[in-house]
């Protein structure tokens, strides 16, 4: 989050730039959640960010060897050589700070989840999945668990489309459900996919707050806290200040490169001002994971690891 380069654009793409934290191209990120802003993403284009997610994924499986995330789907899925892959991880000197942000949040993520459905949870949404493969590594099949994987329609056909290629299987309890984001409201698709509005539910929420505004985010929360039980898992950027130098310059570029394409800035937060606002839509018990604790805990996993600091967190909330 914050940190952008244009490695790994799909083909032909228009320029844009890409978070190297988060895996977000500035243009795509806007498609997210309930009717938000104008996108530049053409209608039957999967989404760049999905992409640039999974290379970061599989990146990790290959330099890392999946010391934090194991994901043996993630190259399957992703297609490409290990000798792309290795480029892609290249190409900047600060990507790998990338790649531990993010294989760090969806490890939390996971293991968040894992708590949650021993207390009893069984219906998971995935908002933004990509081609995100839990559904694929669901460890909790024995207890009927529900996955809901929440995305752009041309983006899950894509998944479909390479999930096909590489052979596997859509699993039995892994319901797609294609919205698009600037007219559906996604509590209505996910009511009409199966989910139970009265049941306890998890959501993971990645890759996706910095890029909204904060109407939107406000939305979003609203909707999860009308599901009693309810638990989240998100990330969010600090302003630039809480970045160290080097990748405070990049956050400069970055901002240079908006303004060029005419894009908005992404919202910010302090640590304070996302507890009161989960605290003001009822979510009462909040952890708030820090890229210095993230580095102390996930960092020597992580090959060839750049130095730095970056401002960016991932929030558990309980409502």
């Amino acid at each position: 989050m914050g940190l952008f380069d244009d490695v790994g654009r799909t083909a032909g793409a228009a320029h844009a730039p890409v978070c190297l934290c988060c895996g977000k191209d500035v243009d795509a990120a806007q498609h997210y959640l309930m009717r938000t802003e104008t996108s530049n993403m053409k209608p039957n284009e999967p989404s760049r960010t999905a992409l640039i997610i999974a290379r970061q994924r599989a990146a990790h499986q290959v330099l890392d060897h999946g010391s934090i995330l194991y994901d043996p789907f993630a190259m399957k899925i992703l297609r490409e050589d290990e000798k792309e892959v290795i480029q892609f991880a290249n190409g900047h000197p600060l990507a790998s700070i990338g790649r531990l942000f993010t294989t760090a949040r969806s490890r939390i993520a996971e293991d968040a989840l894992s708590k949650a459905v021993e207390r009893g949870i069984r219906q998971i949404v995935i908002l933004g999945a990509g081609l995100d493969t839990f559904a694929l590594r669901n460890p909790h099949g024995a207890r009927q668990i529900r996955i809901y994987e929440v995305d752009h329609p041309a983006t899950q056909a894509w998944k479909r489309q390479r999930m096909a290629e590489a052979q596997i299987a859509l699993p039995p309890w892994l319901i797609l459900v294609p919205v698009d984001f600037e007219r559906d409201d996604v509590g209505e698709k996910l009511a009409a996919a199966g989910f139970q509005q009265n049941s306890p539910a998890f959501f993971t929420w990645l890759g996706v707050v910095p890029y909204l505004t904060q109407d939107a985010i406000g939305r979003t929360l609203d909707y999860m806290s009308s599901i009693q039980n309810s638990e989240v898992v998100f990330d969010y950027m600090e302003p630039p200040e809480a970045f160290s130098e080097e990748l405070r310059q990049l956050e400069t570029e970055r901002t240079e490169q908006l303004k060029k394409i005419d894009e908005r800035s992404v919202s910010r937060f302090e640590p304070a001002g996302i507890a009161a606002i989960l605290r003001s839509h009822g979510f009462c018990a909040i952890e708030d994971i820090n890229f210095q604790e993230i580095a102390s805990r996930f960092g020597r996993a992580v090959q060839g690891l750049a130095p730095g600091h970056a401002g960016v967190h991932v929030v558990h909330a309980k409502h």
